[in-house]
């Protein structure tokens, strides 16, 4: 098990691969185990970061506050232990989130940005759907139940009519550690998150990659990114929705490499 410790607090990671550095941001309530199609499909040639989000996966809560900045300097603070000065950054949903906050904080840190199903701020429609999420928790429902809920919003027709892969995903999901109260803190600072002032002065090249059918945070979030940022353009991938990057991987994976090894050949 490879953690560092930020705030007094063990922080879990791991590396995958070998060549220019990618650091993977997972959303809200997932640990670096559900980016496992990335790790399987880019780790022949980039070298992945993966981290455990505090409050996810096998890092702690703990008592601090859990903000989409606080997690931002997580980030950092691994990169600082990994000695790693620069890095191509990929944010999903809340990862996305962090993602935006990093580069606000840190620029040169940041190679170039993949902000993927993520926004500059939430919908009402969409912190609604979150604080259902969040209550759901608070008052203890049913594990399964409140995956089947998750899982409405995240998949496509194409997989939940299959039945047997989603008891399977689900089954699976049940086995990787989860903590009611990082989720809860989790959701609190995806509703707290607004970097619609502060995008336009970011200047680092981006890609905003979305599904099509993304029903949790739609297309129009990301557009709203594009006209936000001065470096930025939009990829959409059409007839996929917000867990476009495990349902439809190659896809997602494909966009991910070429835009990451565009950027690096712009850099010799």
């Amino acid at each position: 098990m490879a953690t560092i410790h930020t705030r007094g607090l063990p922080l879990y990671y791991q590396i995958h691969g070998d060549g220019p550095p990618v650091l993977l941001l997972n959303g809200l309530g997932l640990g670096l185990d559900a980016w496992t199609p990335q790790i399987e499909g880019l780790s022949s040639t980039l070298r992945l970061i993966v981290p455990d989000n505090r409050g996810a996966g096998r890092s702690e809560i703990g008592d601090t506050p859990c903000t989409i900045a606080s997690m931002a300097e997580d980030a950092i603070t691994l990169l600082d232990a990994l000695e790693i000065g620069t890095a191509h950054v990929l944010g999903l949903s809340m990862g996305g989130m962090i993602a935006q906050e990093l580069v606000l904080r840190h620029p040169i840190r940041v190679r170039s940005l993949i902000l993927a199903a993520t926004a500059s701020r939430l919908s009402v429609h969409t912190r609604y759907v979150i604080d259902v999420w969040s209550r759901m928790v608070q008052h203890r429902v049913d594990a399964e139940l409140f995956l089947r809920e998750q899982f409405g919003w995240v998949f496509t027709d194409r997989f939940l009519a299959h039945r047997e892969m989603v008891d399977g995903l689900i089954a699976l999901f049940r086995t990787l550690p989860f903590s009611p109260a990082g989720f809860i803190a989790q959701t609190t600072a995806c509703l707290n998150h607004d970097t619609t002032d502060r995008l336009p002065a970011c200047r680092t090249p981006t890609l905003v990659l979305v599904g099509r059918d993304d029903m949790l945070i739609p297309v129009a979030a990301s557009e709203e990114l594009v006209r936000l940022m001065t470096n930025a353009r939009l990829q959409v991938l059409e007839g996929e929705g917000h867990g476009f990057a495990s349902e439809c991987a190659g896809a997602f994976n494909n966009a991910v490499l070429d835009f990451v090894h565009h950027m690096e050949r712009a850099r010799e």
